[in-house]
Protein backbone atom coordinates (compact mmCIF):
# COMPACT_ATOMS: atom_id res chain seq x y z
CA UNK A 1 0.00 0.00 0.00
CA UNK A 2 1.10 3.61 -0.68
CA UNK A 3 0.87 5.92 2.32
CA UNK A 4 1.21 9.60 3.05
CA UNK A 5 0.30 12.02 5.83
CA UNK A 6 -1.73 15.16 5.20
CA UNK A 7 -3.92 17.83 6.67
CA UNK A 8 -7.29 18.58 5.12
CA UNK A 9 -8.66 22.06 4.46
CA UNK A 10 -12.08 22.76 5.98
CA UNK A 11 -15.16 22.46 3.76
CA UNK A 12 -15.51 26.22 3.17
CA UNK A 13 -11.91 26.39 1.92
CA UNK A 14 -12.47 23.31 -0.29
CA UNK A 15 -15.54 25.00 -1.77
CA UNK A 16 -13.60 28.18 -2.46
CA UNK A 17 -10.66 26.31 -4.00
CA UNK A 18 -13.01 24.38 -6.27
CA UNK A 19 -14.14 27.68 -7.84
CA UNK A 20 -10.60 28.05 -9.21
CA UNK A 21 -11.00 24.85 -11.21
CA UNK A 22 -11.98 26.03 -14.66
CA UNK A 23 -11.73 23.20 -17.19
CA UNK A 24 -12.83 25.49 -20.03
CA UNK A 25 -9.84 27.78 -19.48
CA UNK A 26 -7.04 25.27 -18.92
CA UNK A 27 -6.54 21.76 -20.27
CA UNK A 28 -5.64 19.81 -17.13
CA UNK A 29 -6.62 16.81 -15.01
CA UNK A 30 -8.51 18.57 -12.23
CA UNK A 31 -8.41 17.19 -8.69
CA UNK A 32 -11.71 16.09 -7.18
CA UNK A 33 -12.34 18.69 -4.43
CA UNK A 34 -13.14 15.88 -1.97
CA UNK A 35 -9.49 14.81 -2.41
CA UNK A 36 -7.97 18.26 -1.64
CA UNK A 37 -5.27 18.00 1.04
CA UNK A 38 -1.90 19.39 2.09
CA UNK A 39 0.67 16.60 2.08
CA UNK A 40 2.89 16.72 5.14
CA UNK A 41 5.07 13.68 4.40
CA UNK A 42 4.91 11.14 1.62
CA UNK A 43 5.76 7.69 2.97
CA UNK A 44 5.50 5.50 -0.11
CA UNK A 45 5.01 1.75 -0.23
CA UNK A 46 4.48 0.06 3.12
CA UNK A 47 3.45 -3.35 4.38
CA UNK A 48 0.44 -3.65 6.70
CA UNK A 49 2.82 -4.13 9.66
CA UNK A 50 4.81 -1.02 8.74
CA UNK A 51 1.58 0.96 8.38
CA UNK A 52 0.62 0.04 11.95
CA UNK A 53 4.05 1.13 13.24
CA UNK A 54 3.82 4.46 11.39
CA UNK A 55 0.33 5.07 12.74
CA UNK A 56 1.43 4.33 16.32
CA UNK A 57 4.43 6.66 15.97
CA UNK A 58 2.17 9.47 14.73
CA UNK A 59 -0.28 9.02 17.61
CA UNK A 60 2.68 9.23 20.03
CA UNK A 61 4.17 12.38 18.45
CA UNK A 62 3.74 15.85 19.95
CA UNK A 63 2.20 17.84 17.08
CA UNK A 64 0.66 21.32 17.13
CA UNK A 65 -2.63 22.60 15.76
CA UNK A 66 -1.73 24.22 12.44
CA UNK A 67 -2.50 27.66 11.05
CA UNK A 68 -2.41 27.67 7.25
CA UNK A 69 -2.08 30.83 5.16
CA UNK A 70 -2.59 30.52 1.40
CA UNK A 71 -0.32 32.88 -0.54
CA UNK A 72 -1.58 32.37 -4.09
CA UNK A 73 -1.59 30.16 -7.12
CA UNK A 74 1.65 28.33 -7.78
CA UNK A 75 3.06 25.73 -10.15
CA UNK A 76 5.36 22.82 -9.40
CA UNK A 77 8.12 21.99 -9.94
CA UNK A 78 8.80 25.33 -11.70
CA UNK A 79 7.23 27.99 -13.93
CA UNK A 80 9.39 26.77 -16.79
CA UNK A 81 8.19 23.18 -16.43
CA UNK A 82 4.73 23.31 -14.82
CA UNK A 83 3.34 19.87 -13.95
CA UNK A 84 1.07 20.77 -11.01
CA UNK A 85 -1.25 23.75 -10.53
CA UNK A 86 -1.60 24.42 -6.81
CA UNK A 87 -2.50 26.89 -4.12
CA UNK A 88 0.68 27.51 -2.18
CA UNK A 89 0.76 27.84 1.59
CA UNK A 90 3.16 29.92 3.64
CA UNK A 91 5.63 27.90 5.66
CA UNK A 92 4.18 29.09 8.97
CA UNK A 93 5.84 28.21 12.28
CA UNK A 94 3.09 25.75 13.20
CA UNK A 95 3.09 24.09 9.77
CA UNK A 96 6.86 23.65 9.82
CA UNK A 97 6.75 22.36 13.42
CA UNK A 98 4.17 19.78 12.31
CA UNK A 99 6.31 18.81 9.31
CA UNK A 100 9.36 18.28 11.53
CA UNK A 101 7.39 16.31 14.16
CA UNK A 102 5.84 14.02 11.53
CA UNK A 103 9.23 13.55 9.84
CA UNK A 104 10.91 12.67 13.13
CA UNK A 105 8.16 10.19 14.07
CA UNK A 106 8.21 8.45 10.69
CA UNK A 107 11.99 8.41 10.33
CA UNK A 108 12.24 6.79 13.78
CA UNK A 109 10.28 3.89 12.26
CA UNK A 110 12.43 3.58 9.13
CA UNK A 111 10.95 6.04 6.63
CA UNK A 112 13.74 7.64 4.60
CA UNK A 113 14.42 11.35 5.13
CA UNK A 114 13.08 13.75 2.50
CA UNK A 115 15.53 14.62 -0.25
CA UNK A 116 13.93 17.94 -1.23
CA UNK A 117 12.67 21.02 0.55
CA UNK A 118 9.08 21.08 1.76
CA UNK A 119 6.65 23.15 -0.36
CA UNK A 120 3.21 23.02 1.27
CA UNK A 121 0.36 23.28 -1.23
CA UNK A 122 -3.07 22.04 -2.26
CA UNK A 123 -3.03 20.46 -5.73
CA UNK A 124 -5.77 21.85 -7.96
CA UNK A 125 -4.75 20.07 -11.18
CA UNK A 126 -2.14 17.94 -12.88
CA UNK A 127 -0.72 19.44 -16.06
CA UNK A 128 0.37 16.61 -18.33
CA UNK A 129 0.67 18.16 -21.79
CA UNK A 130 -0.38 21.70 -20.98
CA UNK A 131 1.90 24.31 -22.58
CA UNK A 132 3.68 26.55 -20.07
CA UNK A 133 2.30 29.64 -21.85
CA UNK A 134 -1.29 28.49 -21.22
CA UNK A 135 -0.49 27.90 -17.54
CA UNK A 136 1.13 31.35 -17.23
CA UNK A 137 -1.92 32.97 -18.86
CA UNK A 138 -4.18 31.15 -16.38
CA UNK A 139 -2.04 32.37 -13.46
CA UNK A 140 -2.16 35.95 -14.78
CA UNK A 141 -5.98 35.87 -15.02
CA UNK A 142 -6.76 34.36 -11.62
CA UNK A 143 -6.15 35.53 -8.09
CA UNK A 144 -6.87 33.96 -4.70
CA UNK A 145 -6.44 36.93 -2.38
CA UNK A 146 -9.87 36.24 -0.93
CA UNK A 147 -8.98 32.83 0.57
CA UNK A 148 -8.65 33.27 4.30
CA UNK A 149 -6.22 31.53 6.59
CA UNK A 150 -7.54 28.35 8.14
CA UNK A 151 -6.84 26.22 11.18
CA UNK A 152 -6.39 22.44 11.13
CA UNK A 153 -6.55 20.22 14.23
CA UNK A 154 -6.25 16.75 12.67
CA UNK A 155 -3.47 14.96 10.80
CA UNK A 156 -4.56 12.14 8.50
CA UNK A 157 -2.70 9.02 7.49
CA UNK A 158 -3.90 8.21 3.98
CA UNK A 159 -3.66 5.19 1.75
CA UNK A 160 -3.40 6.20 -1.90
CA UNK A 161 -4.57 3.98 -4.73
CA UNK A 162 -3.62 4.90 -8.29
CA UNK A 163 -6.41 4.59 -10.87
CA UNK A 164 -6.72 5.63 -14.52
CA UNK A 165 -8.68 8.68 -13.37
CA UNK A 166 -6.01 9.64 -10.84
CA UNK A 167 -5.14 8.82 -7.25
CA UNK A 168 -7.89 8.01 -4.75
CA UNK A 169 -7.05 8.68 -1.12
CA UNK A 170 -8.67 6.81 1.76
CA UNK A 171 -8.08 7.86 5.35
CA UNK A 172 -6.59 5.09 7.51
CA UNK A 173 -6.26 7.18 10.67
CA UNK A 174 -7.16 10.62 12.03
CA UNK A 175 -4.63 11.87 14.58
CA UNK A 176 -5.68 14.82 16.79
CA UNK A 177 -3.23 17.73 16.85
CA UNK A 178 -2.43 19.85 19.87
CA UNK A 179 -3.25 17.23 22.48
Amino acid sequence: MRLFTAIDPPDDVRDHLSTLQMPATLDARWTDPTQFHVTIRFIGDASPDQAVRYEEALFDADMPVVNCRPYGLDVLPSRRNPRVLAVGLERSDTLMTLYRAVSTALESKGVSPEDRSYRPHVTLARLTDTPAEAVHAFLDRHDIDSIDSFRVDTLSLYESTLTQEGAVHERRAAIPLGT
